[in-house]
C-alpha cells in the first residue's frame, strides 16, 4: 500500500515537471515563428509597395520618353524644345535603369501596375483630354498646356520614385531610385520656372 502510494505521490508531481517543460518549449516555440512570420509579412509588403511604385513608374517613363515627338507637328522656341527633350532623355534613360534592375533583382517586378478599373479608366480619359488640348491648340496656349501636363507627370514620378527607394531592398537599389527622384524634381523645377516665365504669368 505505501508504494502504491508513494507511486500515486510521485505520478502527478512528474506529469506536473512533464506539462511545464512541454508548455514552456511550446511558448518558446510559438513566439519564434511568429516574430519571423511579422517581419516576413513585412519585407513582402515592402516588396509589393516597391513593385507597384516602380512599375507605374516605368509606365509613365514609357509614356514620357515620347513627349518630345509632339515638338515635330508643333513648333515652338528653341528653349522649349530643349526642355521637352530633356524630359524625353531622362524618361528614356529611366526605363533603361529600372529594366536593369529588374534585371539584377528578380523580386523586382516592373509589370505590377494593379489599377482598379475606375483609376484605369479615369487615367485614359485624361490622357485622351490631353491629348486633344496638344492637337488642337498652338503657340503659347500649346505651349502652356504641354508644360501643365509635365508638372503632373514629373511631381508624379518624383514621388514614385520616392516611396520606391524608401521600400527598395538594398543601399544600392535605394540610391539608383533616389537618384531617379532627383533627375525628375530638377526637371519638374525647369518646368514651373519655364511656366512663370511665360507672358502674362
Amino acid at each position: 500500500m505505501k508504494e502504491n502510494a508513494g507511486s500515486e505521490t510521485k505520478t502527478p508531481i512528474r506529469f506536473f515537471f512533464v506539462s511545464c517543460v512541454a508548455l514552456a518549449m511550446a511558448c518558446t516555440g510559438a513566439g519564434v515563428p511568429q516574430a519571423a512570420a511579422a517581419d516576413d509579412s513585412k519585407d513582402v509588403d515592402k516588396t509589393e509597395v516597391r513593385n507597384n511604385a516602380a512599375s507605374l513608374l516605368a509606365d509613365l517613363f514609357h509614356e514620357e520618353k515620347n513627349v518630345d515627338k509632339v515638338l515635330i507637328i508643333k513648333h515652338n522656341s528653341a528653349a522649349f524644345g530643349d526642355l521637352i527633350k530633356s524630359i524625353s532623355k531622362t524618361a528614356s534613360d529611366g526605363e533603361a535603369k529600372l529594366e536593369a534592375l529588374a534585371k539584377d533583382d528578380k523580386t523586382l517586378n516592373l509589370h505590377a501596375l494593379e489599377l482598379p478599373p475606375g483609376e484605369k479608366a479615369t487615367r485614359e480619359a485624361i490622357s485622351k483630354t490631353k491629348e486633344h488640348e496638344m492637337l488642337f491648340s498652338t503657340g503659347e496656349t500649346f505651349g502652356l498646356n504641354l508644360l501643365l501636363s509635365q508638372t503632373d507627370a514629373l511631381d508624379y514620378g518624383s514621388h514614385l520614385a520616392k516611396i520606391a527607394a524608401e521600400n527598395s531592398s538594398s543601399p544600392e537599389q535605394e540610391k539608383e531610385f533616389h537618384a531617379l527622384d532627383v533627375a525628375l524634381k530638377n526637371l519638374f523645377n525647369r518646368v514651373v520656372a519655364r511656366i512663370r516665365a511665360l507672358p502674362g504669368k
